[in-house]
């Protein structure tokens, strides 16, 4: 019989710390929405499995290991079956250093513990459940933002109907997974799990602390349940070429960001979200399984002369003067070539997790779409969820072509896009390789 429980936790900072998401430093201004973290726990006869999502930019692998070893010892979970992922909101706490942006360590700590706390209670909240899965198409709310130009290259954001495009660079992935949990014997909703893939880049809050278009979604689920007390575990598929901008349309206020286009996301997953625990018959055994692999891929290197011409370019700034965009990616070349000689490999860890039919498998990068849809074309599971941003961050991992081209935002060299070109297909691969072994263990 399989057991479930959820818990939650809001980790929203104070009013004025870091906001990280954009090229220079932001402050936050007063809340728009609860920052959370929302856990699940999942027993079955051969043991448990945690999924854990936080609204976060993204998390520091020292904060998941630091929440994983309380994970342990409180409940006995090793920390290879406790996945957790953070949604990609821009307008979240001090997580992660990008850009100019520098993370808080106090503030990590907080997240570290909150995620322990979370999955602690879910483990002690654990009862007899049944459960429900499918999924649905959100189309038309999330697009890519790469484009294929006349003369051969590739942009992302081009501009609104550019007339140099010729056509996206690449797919999109409406699907939204959908993983129902109630109480045995009373019926409540207790939970649901919910992937869906594109950007966290809505600016629901504006200036402020938002979860993004998962508050609405989130909302929406438990306006219709009935049940405030509802959990909603929100993990973002392999969004990092997809946004809520269709760059082939003129500006639409109902589209472009804020909180229309929000609620027009958040309410459309949570609209298929609800067919699916409407439509899908319940059922009360789910074989659980974990595996993980942590694989080891070289730091994409920052030549002598970049890296020369980058300090010849910061050493001639004038103290006090605005940071301009070239100047931060210099920075970031002297930063990373700084890093490589630390750090040549960079450890990548992906892992599945089995809830029945569902197989969520997981990576620490902002990934591609089209690796994402490959991981689900090749999987033996009835329903699979890539979930990017899981257990660290790496960084944007685009296809090979695009990081040996280096042609738009995410391949440009920096902190935030470091790895060797093959690192996407070693993703993959391994992926695959995990979701064949939990489809094995019945």
């Amino acid at each position: 019989m399989l057991k479930a429980g959820f818990a939650e936790k809001d980790i929203t900072p104070v009013e004025g710390m870091e906001m990280p998401g954009m090229f220079s430093k932001r402050f936050s201004g007063p809340v728009h929405d609860p920052l959370w973290v929302n856990g699940a726990v999942f027993e079955d006869a051969h043991g448990a499995v945690a999924v854990v999502g936080v609204d976060a930019l993204s998390v520091k692998g020292s904060t998941v290991r630091k929440a994983r070893a309380k994970i342990a010892e409180a409940t006995g979970i090793a920390g290879g079956r406790v996945m957790v992922a953070a949604s990609h909101t821009h307008n979240g706490g001090p997580t992660c250093e990008v850009f100019l942006s520098e993370s808080d360590p106090a503030y990590c700590d907080l997240v570290a513990e909150a995620i322990a706390e979370v999955v602690i209670q879910a483990w002690e909240k654990r009862q007899e459940v049944v459960f429900k899965a499918g999924s649905g198409k959100a189309e038309r709310v999330a697009f890519n933002r790469r484009f294929r130009m006349v003369g051969g290259t590739e942009r992302t954001h081009p501009g609104r109907c550019n007339p140099d495009v010729i056509e996206p660079a690449g797919p999109v992935d409406p699907l939204v997974g959908a993983l129902g949990v109630y109480a045995k014997d009373s019926g409540a909703l207790l939970g649901c799990l919910v992937n869906f893939t594109c950007h966290c880049t809505v600016g629901v809050g504006g200036g402020s602390y938002s979860a993004d278009y998962p508050y609405y979604l989130r909302e929406a689920v438990k306006a219709a349940a009935g049940t405030p007390e509802t959990v909603v575990v929100f993990t973002n598929g392999a969004c990092g070429d997809i946004t809520q901008v269709d760059n082939l349309k003129p500006k639409d206020a109902l589209r472009d960001g804020g909180e229309p286009c929000g609620r027009l996301i958040g309410w459309t997953v949570a609209a298929e979200v609800l067919k699916v625990l409407a439509r899908m018959e319940t059922a009360s055994c789910a074989p659980l399984a974990a595996a993980q692999d942590v694989l080891m891929i070289d730091a994409r290197p920052v030549s002598p002369s970049v890296e020369a011409a980058a300090r010849e370019r910061l050493a001639a700034r004038a103290d006090g003067a605005a940071w301009e965009r070239d100047d931060i990616l210099a920075r970031e070349e002297v930063l990373l070539a700084e890093m490589n000689r630390v750090e040549p490999k960079v450890p990548v860890e992906v892992q599945a997790v089995r809830i029945g039919p569902v197989a969520l498998v997981s990576n620490p990068a902002e990934y591609f779409c089209a690796l994402g849809l490959e991981i689900k074309r090749r999987s033996p599971h009835p329903f699979t969820w890539v979930v990017e941003l899981a257990n660290g961050c790496v960084g944007y991992v685009p296809g090979f072509e695009q990081v040996i081209k280096s042609e738009g935002y995410e391949p440009r060299l920096c902190r935030s896009s470091k790895l060797a070109p093959e690192a996407g297909t070693r993703i993959v691969e391994a992926s695959v390789k995990l979701l064949q072994a939990t489809h094995g263990a019945e």
